[in-house]
């Protein structure tokens, strides 16, 4: 008989739970340690096998801030610029591809910061670059990601995140010529120039949409601005003395810390971080119609009503249009299209010339080659000449007619329009009647196809043999049962 003597094994619940207490300080201590508050030479990293949206490698003083491998979609990522309390990005690399977020990815230091993935390139997809190399990287309390040299700790960095904005401008950032800020796609951006501040949509690279500017009142030159973190952003000239200020919501007011963002619908926006939340404090486009991208290509946006429709009918919503002209060849089809009580909320910023009438004003587009159509003011005979693909229109009151190109095959014609193809005008009509023509003839023949097998049915049905007619017949009186 075995001993009931024998001891088995047991676990203490004291034991258990000092154990785990052990375990979850160890691995807080392991996480703590892949981050810290300078990179030296010699730095390696590659993102971990989790999920996690940011991992750190670089934290600032106060921890508010951290530097490290931000997730793009499911399975990319950039380097990045945190707001901890947030997770709001207040500044990115931007790498012309997007890297991995794999073991393939590694971000190292060598006296600049270097981005690789060997599953793209062999080369650095992203470098800064920095002449000369520095010592070390540190991150501070600002969000300036910045590269040092010993014994420079107080001087100029060799490369700091500040000279290279993504969408966003923190309190105390220089916002200069060269640094102008961009959305992710490329299609917005807000740039800085003789003694203004813009926004722009590009198309194609190539062409573009000024659609909002601000005019410094005192301007004498190249101006620079910044955030001042008592609520505005104030608008320097080349010597430092005030061009303007450009107040927020917060003018005067020291509520938090602040930031400029030029989101992904094309407007600029400020905000403050009360430490619970971002507070919007300042919008440059009030009017969400006044952003040509709001109802996009051939789109009509409703003010005060955040509704869209269409301008012209497209295959898939409204009509999609590329970028160019109408000079090159194959591009000068082309129809258009009239719309009563429409404008776009930017005339000031547009190319005007003063007419007698709405046809002359057409004229001038219609003999433009680069010219998408025409705006024409009723009262003051104004002709506003837009240049680029036509984008979100707003519908107004009668002061304006719209002439608007289309290329052929883009699409049909809208509410209220009128117009045809004016280029290739000729060869349309031609092709017109003679697809009547070929339409008539084959009518009349079949017409007589029907009636001469009719007449020829006639005997071979009264014979009663086994014809296809008879077989007909046969359906045809199915179809009369079924109906009774």
């Amino acid at each position: 008989m075995k001993s009931t003597t024998e001891k088995g094994f047991y676990m203490d619940p004291f034991f258990l739970c000092c154990t785990a207490i052990i375990l979850l300080l160890v691995h807080g201590t392991i996480a703590a340690s892949s981050t810290t508050t300078q990179l030296s030479n010699g730095f390696t990293a590659t993102p971990s096998k989790n999920d996690a949206e940011f991992e750190p490698h670089l934290t600032d003083p106060s921890g508010v801030f951290a530097f490290g491998f931000m997730q793009v979609g499911m399975t990319k990522l950039d380097l990045a610029v945190i707001h901890l309390p947030s997770s709001q990005p207040v500044w990115r690399a931007m790498p012309f591809n997007p890297v991995n977020w794999a073991a393939t990815t590694t971000l190292s230091f060598d006296g600049n910061l270097v981005l690789t993935d060997s599953a793209i390139q062999k080369d650095p997809i992203w470098s800064t670059n920095a002449s000369p190399i520095g010592d070390f990287v540190v991150l501070r309390n600002t969000s300036n990601l910045e590269i040092n040299r010993f014994g420079n700790e107080n001087a100029k960095s060799v490369w700091q995140s500040f000279d290279h904005p993504f969408d966003t401008l923190v309190q105390g950032q220089n916002f200069t010529a060269l640094t102008p800020l961009f959305t992710a796609d490329k299609r917005y951006t807000f740039r800085i120039g003789m003694g203004y501040i813009a926004l722009y949509m590009m198309f194609g690279g190539r062409q573009e949409i000024n659609y909002w500017k601000h005019t410094a009142l005192e301007s004498e030159g190249q101006i620079y601005g910044v955030v001042d973190p008592q609520g505005f952003l104030y608008l320097h000239n080349p010597g430092g003395s005030k061009a303007e200020q450009l107040p927020f919501t917060s003018y005067n007011r020291s509520v938090g810390f602040h930031r400029m963002t030029l989101q992904s619908d094309g407007n600029l926006y400020a905000y403050y971080w009360d430490g619970k939340q971002w507070v919007l404090d300042y919008t440059a486009v009030q009017e969400q119609c006044g952003l040509p991208g709001t109802c996009g290509s051939y789109g009509l946006c409703y003010p005060g009503q955040h509704t869209c429709s269409c301008l012209i009918n497209g295959t898939d919503g409204c009509l999609q249009t590329d970028s160019g002209d109408f000079c090159g060849k194959g591009n000068s089809d082309y129809s258009f299209v009239r719309r009563a009580g429409v404008t776009v909320e930017y005339t000031d910023l547009m190319l005007s010339i003063t007419v007698e009438s709405l046809d002359d004003c057409e004229k001038t587009c219609d003999t433009n080659c680069s010219c998408w159509g025409t705006l024409f003011a009723n009262t003051s005979k104004n002709c506003y000449l837009m240049d680029s693909p036509i984008q979100t229109v707003v519908v107004s009151g009668n002061a304006y007619q719209g002439y608007f190109k289309v290329r052929n095959g883009k699409g049909g014609n809208g509410d209220d329009s009128s117009g045809g193809g004016k280029k290739g005008h000729g060869m349309t009509i031609g092709l017109v009647v003679a697809f009547t023509l070929i339409f008539v003839a084959l009518a009349g023949y079949g017409v007589y196809f029907f009636w001469d097998r009719k007449r020829n049915q006639l005997p071979r049905v009264q014979l009663g043999g086994p014809t296809q007619e008879m077989a007909q017949g046969s359906y045809k009186d199915l179809h009369s049962m079924s109906n009774t």
